[in-house]
């Protein structure tokens, strides 16, 4: 499932955590390239694993949360099994390489 943070109100992202297994955090801008490219990438992504939620923050809108996450550029993924984090990926991504950030972390 992928969700715009507005639909999420961003105190309850800790909440979010806890209620799903595996969640990615896309930080984006709206005027980044790359950003779209990684969209469509998640978005195909998700078809596959619909049971990963993806969480997308526009870092423009939420400079909280960028400072909070310490996100310096966009794209960003955040990646978390069962409230833990895995990884960090900047910049573009490949729909396989998503997909192979939880497989390397079973």
């Amino acid at each position: 499932m992928i969700v715009n943070i507005k639909e999420i109100e961003s105190e309850n992202i800790d909440l979010a955590m806890k209620k799903s297994d595996k969640i990615i955090i896309d930080f984006f801008t709206k005027w980044c390239p790359s950003c779209r490219m990684v969209a469509m990438n998640l978005e195909e992504f998700e078809e596959n694993h619909p049971e990963v939620l993806i969480i997308q923050i526009d870092a423009g809108e939420y400079k909280t949360l960028t400072d909070l996450y310490k996100v310096k550029t966009a794209p960003t993924l955040l990646f978390f099994k069962n409230g833990n984090y895995l990884d960090r990926h900047q910049g573009f991504i490949e729909t396989e390489e998503i997909a192979s950030v939880f497989e390397n972390n079973e």
